[in-house]
């Protein structure tokens, strides 16, 4: 890391007629980073937005866990606008190509607290996962009302904002145009600059993996034991009917009266809904399980490369692969999502009128179409 404040570094280059910083990638290298930022704004811009469409269109998607993947959409949204202007840091050759820094910096501010208010956000729906399924409807009902859900969302955006701006504020580090990577990020050439990178790493990266973390752990363990004692339970019961088949003759077996077959015809299709409500909301729970993995996978190196100066060389690389994360979860909704998938697909091949209970917004642009 370089220590020298910027004056010097002016007075190199005004001295020597070249730069001060040479980018330690080639060019061919930035292009293809560039063409990925580039493909990577498109799929973010357009899915994330048909997440964000399906849950405005259809009131059947508009849940408490679906108001964080809005969220989640939301943010990724927001961390695609940054990658046109880290293209145009990326290719060009004497600093920054325009006269104002501006948009660079709004890039850099874009990336850092879009990505941590999605890590902030999956430590939300991991959490809103444990509850709902480890703990009653009562206390569930008492933390997830909407004041509290919109209090929630608020802070996943509060906390990488101040995580952001608090450092250069106080003189630690800046953000804006980086001359040693070419990119729009925090600037490696500040004489706090090292210290601004373990200030971004610590803050926006181990709080919310460690909520995760242990939010699906304890959501495993609650699970096993409940398959366990669902078999358990289901080994004693067959064992009970069996012998009561067998010591039942055939008077008994004929004194079923009509209220009692349709009580327990009632019982067992009641049963069968709260099954299929349980087998959805697990459906549910592994999906945004898949999404986690894969955001840990695309962000772990990126961050390592922060909290580590030694690898500060990788982080562009390691920044190329965390963005990959802004266009993978709405295939990933589209895909395997039991709910989102469905909405969708719909949305995408135009087929609105069949979007089940559509919102009111839908029902008046259906309208609409009718009337012309």
């Amino acid at each position: 890391m370089n220590n020298m404040d910027e004056d010097s570094l002016h007075q190199i280059n005004d001295t020597m007629g070249t730069p001060a910083y040479s980018s330690p990638y080639p060019y061919n290298i930035r292009i293809a980073l560039a063409c990925l930022a580039i493909l990577v704004t498109t799929l973010g811009l357009v899915g994330n937005s048909l997440v964000i469409w399906s849950v405005i269109l259809s009131k059947k998607l508009r849940t408490v866990t679906n108001a964080f993947v809005v969220n989640l959409s939301v943010a990724d949204f927001w961390t695609s606008l940054s990658y046109p202007w880290i293209c145009v840091a990326g290719l060009s050759h004497d600093g920054w190509p325009l006269e104002s820094e501006v948009p660079c910096q709004i890039a850099a501010v874009q990336f850092y607290t879009g990505l941590g208010a999605s890590l902030y956000t999956l430590a939300s729906i991991a959490l809103n996962r444990m509850v709902l399924i480890t703990q009653t409807m009562n206390t569930y009902s008492w933390w997830y009302t909407p004041r509290k859900v919109a209090v929630m969302i608020a802070l996943t955006w509060v906390i990488p904002c101040v995580v952001t701006f608090l450092p250069p504020i106080l003189g630690i580090g800046a953000f804006g145009y980086d001359p040693q990577d070419n990119t729009c990020s925090d600037k490696d050439g500040h004489p706090r600059g090292a210290e601004y990178n373990l200030a971004q790493s610590v803050g926006l990266y181990p709080v919310p993996m460690l909520i995760i973390i242990c939010c699906y752990t304890a959501l495993y363990i609650h699970l096993k034991r409940h398959f366990r004692k669902l078999k358990t339970t289901r080994s004693v019961k067959n064992s009970q009917s069996i012998s009561t088949a067998v010591g039942l003759d055939c008077e008994t077996s004929t004194k079923f009266t009509v209220g009692e077959s349709s009580v327990t015809n009632a019982e067992h299709v009641s049963k069968k809904a709260k099954r299929a409500i349980r087998h959805q909301q697990l459906a549910i729970t592994k999906n945004l399980f898949l999404v986690f993995c894969v955001f840990t996978i695309l962000l772990s190196p990126y961050f390592i490369s922060l909290a580590i100066p030694s690898s500060r060389k990788f982080a562009v690389y390691g920044g190329a692969i965390a963005i990959l994360n802004s266009c993978v979860n709405p295939i990933i909704y589209a895909v395997n999502h039991p709910q989102f998938k469905v909405v969708m697909r719909k949305i995408i091949t135009c087929r609105y009128s069949e979007i089940r209970e559509p919102s009111h917004l839908l029902k008046f642009l259906l309208s609409l179409r009718k009337n012309e």
